[in-house]
């Protein structure tokens, strides 16, 4: 540490006083090549850590280029910062041939303005929450009717994403995460997790360990929903030891029991119960809540270079537009605000920029999601892995287990795929909510397991 930070130091120092135009070099060198595989997006704030993760993408045959957003926003003409990316990640698709696309930045620092801008779409599902949200798929579903560029704002009144007006494609054009970095700190944590665990994860014994956290998800409702859920998407896990931490048997009691397995590490660890900004709660048998998952209790996570991917199927967990400073919005009363916004970081993001413990990524919902109870069908599903947030939830397991696909970013795209092929997105809003509050915390050409 004593030695790191001087670097840092000098290397910000260095790089404010280049200024853009010569930080700039690199990235046009790099352009004159004719294909690349990955895009990373970033400010220019960034480019120590983001030539770190190039340098180590190419090492594994992962072209990848790098635009800061500071020369999208001088090049493009957009009606506002969103759609000019966007309008890039088009070009980068045409032009290089481009299949991944990491958007490396959040909020800038606790302010209320953005490294990369999120876009905001205007669904209301009728539960007196959260009008309007935002959707990283916005910079995934290029086009529209073949070869139009899809602008989400079909009827053209500078509305995005208006349901009952705008008609949108939601077929995914290029596979796209994002590492909500606030500032250059959290940018180098991520990128050095990322570099460790592609480098050392392959062939290790935590790998091959499935955690499974559940409960009664519905009180009312008889058994116990999100451990089925849990059950059932284990079921394609085959080649996985399976941890099940269940309020029904008594596994899970209390945050500690989380902790505890989190510490000896696991490849995947998938969560079926109630959401929340900060937390993820459960209940037991009795119908008391419990928090196991809370942003506090990250930094009790000691598993440096053990980190599982995580599925979140829960509410909100990836509200990335948190700051304490939205304090200020709340106590005015502005709509879409409420206390529980007002919080330093979401608990996707503070389990992914752990240092040296955490998560490596994250798979959850920007939103307030659905969840379901029993088998109406009586085919032997839980409902609640066959709809929603459930659903999309299950699929990422059996997207790896069943077909093998070991590229995360593949996996949240085709997630997104087929429940857009499958469910009515475009005539039922909970369905269409349900994909667009989807989300992937973390580097969208991640190589689960590692390089070997």
């Amino acid at each position: 540490m004593k030695k790191f930070l001087p670097i840092v130091i000098v290397g910000i120092l260095v790089l404010g006083g280049l200024g853009v135009s010569a930080i700039k070099n690199p990235t046009q060198i790099l352009q004159t090549n004719d294909q690349y595989d990955m895009i990373i997006i970033a400010p220019i704030e960034f480019y120590i850590p983001v030539q770190r993760l190039i340098n180590h993408k190419n090492s594994h045959n992962i072209q990848t280029v790098y635009k800061s957003t500071q020369s999208i926003y001088r090049e493009y003409n957009g009606r506002d910062k969103a759609e000019e990316i966007k309008l890039f990640i088009k070009d980068a698709l045409e032009d290089w041939g481009i299949s991944y696309v990491l958007l490396m930045g959040g909020r800038k620092h606790q302010f209320p303005n953005w490294h990369i801008p999120v876009r905001y779409v205007n669904l209301d599902d009728g539960t007196q929450r959260y009008t309007t949200f935002f959707s990283d798929l916005y910079y995934a579903d290029i086009y529209k009717n073949g070869d139009q560029f899809e602008d989400w704002d079909s009827n053209g009144d500078d509305v995005f994403a208006e349901w009952g007006k705008d008609q949108l494609d939601l077929h995914l054009d290029v596979y796209v995460g994002r590492l909500p970095c606030r500032s250059f700190l959290e940018a180098w944590i991520v990128v050095q997790k990322i570099i460790n665990y592609e480098n050392t994860a392959y062939g290790q014994d935590w790998f091959n360990k499935l955690v499974l956290v559940a409960g009664d998800t519905f009180p009312d409702s008889p058994g116990y929903e999100g451990e089925e859920t849990c059950d059932f998407a284990a079921e394609y896990m085959d080649d996985f030891e399976k941890v099940k931490l269940y309020t029904s048997t008594g596994n899970l009691t209390g945050p500690e029991d989380v902790t505890n397995v989190i510490n000896e590490g696991c490849g995947f660890l998938f969560t079926r119960g109630k959401g929340g900004q900060d937390r993820l709660r459960v209940n037991l048998p009795e119908g008391e809540e419990i928090i196991v998952f809370h942003n506090k209790y990250v930094r009790n996570y000691k598993n440096k270079n053990m980190y599982p991917v995580c599925i979140l199927g829960e509410c909100i967990h990836a509200k990335i537009d948190v700051t304490i400073l939205n304090i200020f919005k709340y106590l005015k009363g502005e709509p879409n605000y409420y206390a529980q916004d007002c919080i330093f970081e979401c608990l996707a993001w503070r389990l992914v920029n752990k240092n040296n413990g955490g998560a490596i990524a994250v798979l959850t919902n920007t939103n307030i999601c659905y969840g379901d109870s029993g088998d109406a069908n009586g085919n032997g599903i839980p409902d609640d892995a066959e709809n929603f947030g459930g659903k999309l939830a299950v699929e990422v397991l059996r997207l790896y287990g069943e077909e093998e696909i070991k590229i995360l970013g593949e996996i949240h795209f085709q997630t997104v795929e087929n429940y857009v092929t499958n469910f009515p997105v475009s005539s039922n809003k909970f369905h269409c909510k349900s994909v667009l509050e989807w989300i992937l915390i973390g580097d969208p050409s991640l190589r689960i397991g590692g390089y070997d």
